[in-house]
């Protein structure tokens, strides 16, 4: 195993927060970072603030699903409505989420 991949892992198993990916079927426990703040964008002298979370998740562990995805932090469920591969190695996965009503 390449050792920055072992460094990354190490980094999601020290600081990621404790998840469920697909709760309602595979279940899979996984852990995630927490990316950046939600955006606010400006239209003029409008403010219109996202209501997204952006979470980090390791490629390995979202390798299979995609785009509608439910994530359940907690007890919140979050539905991925877009991801991103911006990591260079692919080691990791950027997801796009809202929260996903009860």
């Amino acid at each position: 195993m390449a050792p920055f991949l072992r460094s990354v892992e190490e980094t999601f198993r020290r600081h990621g927060i404790e998840a469920v990916l697909d709760p309602d079927g595979v279940a899979r426990p996984v852990r995630l970072l927490a990316a950046r703040p939600d955006e606010i964008a400006d239209f003029r002298s409008l403010q219109v603030q996202s209501e997204t979370g952006m979470f980090e998740i390791l490629a390995s562990d979202f390798e299979g699903f995609l785009k509608g995805t439910i994530l359940g932090i907690g007890s919140e469920r979050r539905k991925v409505q877009h991801v991103r591969t911006r990591d260079p190695r692919r080691y990791k996965v950027l997801l796009n989420t809202v929260e996903q009503p009860a």
